[in-house]
């Protein structure tokens, strides 16, 4: 098994989700200043779910997302065009 230190770290600032029968897709993107496009933004990484899996992903996140909003305060909506893409 690998050490969590072998795996890379990646930042990414949008994603787009979409699913099939089978699985959810989520590719991890990255604008940056040299690509301020949302369809033409490189793709990072792509996470490959389960719809179980990613059903109780979600229930994971929003678990999170409170806890750090009751910690840290709300967090402001993201700027239009920046929240995940569904399809």
């Amino acid at each position: 098994m690998a050490r969590e230190e072998e795996f890379p770290v990646v930042y990414s600032n949008l994603a787009k989700i979409t699913h099939v029968a089978l699985e959810f897709l989520v590719d991890f993107k990255r604008l940056a200043p040299e690509n301020r496009a949302v369809d033409t933004a490189p793709t990072l990484v792509r996470i490959v779910m389960h719809p179980v899996v990613a059903k109780a992903f979600r229930d994971a996140l929003s678990h999170n997302v409170g806890k750090y909003e009751e910690q840290y305060g709300e967090i402001p909506a993201p700027p239009k065009g920046a929240q995940p893409e569904v399809h």
